[in-house]
C-alpha cells in the first residue's frame, strides 16, 4: 500500500464514494495521505479543512484541458478552495456540463432511450459527466453493462456524443498557479501516445507546470520509467495515484494502490 494516494474521485464528480467514506477507507489501508481530486469541482474540498485521524488531505482538482486539440487533465495540488477566480471558473465549467450532459440526453431520445436529468441520480453540488448517463442507462435497463453504454452511445464518433467545454492549457496552469496550486500533468501515457512527449511537457513547463502524475494504473512499466526520468530531468515533481472512483466501480482500481512514498511527497509540498 503507498504511502500517499494523490488521484481520487468521489461522488461529487464520477466517484461513488463520499469523501467521508473514502477517508474511512484509506484509513483502513493504511494510506496515510489523499487527494480528492474531483473533474471540475472543488464540492468535496470541505473535508480538507478538517483534521482526520491518521489521514491527512490535500485539496485538490483534475480540469480537463485542450493543447492544441489534444485533451489533457490537470491535476492542480494544495489549491486555496476559497479563491475566488476559482469558484468563479469551477461554476462556469458546471454550468456548462450540464448545458452538454442535457443535449446528450435529447440526442439519446432520438434512438428511444428516454433518461431525464432527475434519473441521473445527482444533486447540486455534484458535477455531472458522461459517466451518469451510461449509469443511468444501466440502471434504466437499456444496457447489461456500464462500458456496453458508454462505448455504444456517449464517446466521440457515437450518436449521442457531444463536445464539451474546455479551458486551454494556459488558462488551466494560470488558474491553478493563481490559485495558489501545484499543476501537475495527468496520466500523460494515457492520453499522449505516440506523441513528442518530451516538447508538450517542455511547453507546459513554460505556462508553469510543475509536475508529472508519473503513478498511474493506465501506465505501463516502460511509460513510468519514461515519465519518471522526464520529470527529473526537467525539475518537475513526481506525483502518483489510483485515480480511484469507487468499489464496484468501472475503474476501480483499489485505493492506495498506485501513489508515492514520503520522500517524494516531501518535495511536492516544498514547491
Amino acid at each position: 500500500m503507498k504511502y500517499a494516494d494523490l488521484h481520487i474521485h468521489s461522488c461529487y464528480s464520477d466517484g461513488t464514494m463520499t469523501p467521508e467514506e473514502i477517508i474511512c477507507l484509506a484509513r483502513e489501508k493504511g494510506v496515510k495521505v489523499i487527494s480528492i481530486t474531483d473533474h471540475d469541482s472543488i464540492a468535496s474540498q470541505y473535508v480538507a479543512n478538517s483534521i482526520w485521524q491518521d489521514v491527512s488531505i490535500i485539496p485538490g482538482i483534475e480540469l480537463s484541458t485542450e493543447f492544441q486539440e489534444l485533451e489533457i487533465h490537470m491535476l492542480g495540488y494544495n489549491i486555496d478552495i476559497g479563491n475566488e477566480s476559482l469558484k468563479e471558473v469551477v461554476n462556469k465549467l458546471n454550468k456548462s456540463r450540464l448545458n452538454r450532459i442535457e443535449k446528450m440526453l435529447f440526442e439519446l431520445k432520438k434512438y428511444g432511450i428516454h433518461l431525464e436529468l432527475e434519473d441521473l441520480g445527482i444533486d447540486l453540488d455534484s458535477t455531472v459527466g458522461r459517466s451518469h448517463i451510461a449509469n443511468a442507462m444501466v440502471k434504466n435497463g437499456y444496457f447489461d453493462s456500464y462500458k456496453a453504454a458508454f462505448t455504444s452511445y456517449l464517446v466521440k464518433g457515437k450518436p449521442a456524443y457531444v463536445k464539451g467545454f474546455k479551458l486551454n492549457y494556459k488558462e488551466t496552469l494560470e488558474l491553478i498557479n493563481t490559485s495558489g496550486g501545484i499543476p501537475v500533468l495527468a496520466h500523460p501515457g494515457q492520453m499522449c501516445r505516440g506523441l513528442g512527449m518530451e516538447k508538450i511537457i517542455k511547453d507546459l513547463k513554460c505556462y508553469g507546470l510543475k509536475g508529472i502524475e508519473v503513478y498511474h494504473p493506465s501506465h505501463t512499466k516502460e511509460q513510468t520509467n519514461y515519465f519518471y526520468n522526464l520529470a527529473t530531468k526537467y525539475k518537475l515533481c513526481i506525483t502518483g495515484g489510483s485515480d480511484y472512483h469507487g468499489k464496484q466501480s468501472f475503474h476501480d482500481t483499489g485505493l492506495g494502490s498506485y501513489g508515492i512514498n514520503e520522500v517524494l511527497l516531501n518535495k511536492i509540498n516544498k514547491k
